[in-house]
């Protein structure tokens, strides 16, 4: 795994979205119905997590995949031709 500058702006842009849905989920003073302390947690993880998810897919996710399946045709395609 290396750590390329999409990496960083990734992770930053997940720390940074956690943190926004952490505090924008904190109750108004005075107010008691509203999320509890874990569950802004967990609001705020899935946030983040979901950067992480979508900043990996177009960083070059799409690119990984293709090249990986490009490459395991292609060595079926020699495997079968040497028969």
């Amino acid at each position: 795994m290396t750590f390329d500058l999409i990496t960083g702006l990734v992770v930053a842009a997940a720390f940074a979205a956690g943190a926004l849905v952490y505090q924008r989920t904190a109750p108004p003073e005075g107010q008691t119905t509203a999320l509890s302390r874990g569950e802004r947690l967990a609001v705020a993880l899935g946030a983040a997590a979901t950067v992480i998810v979508i900043g990996g897919y177009l960083g070059s996710g799409f690119r990984g995949i293709e090249h990986a399946a490009d490459t395991q045709s292609a060595g079926a395609v020699k495997s079968g031709a040497g028969r």
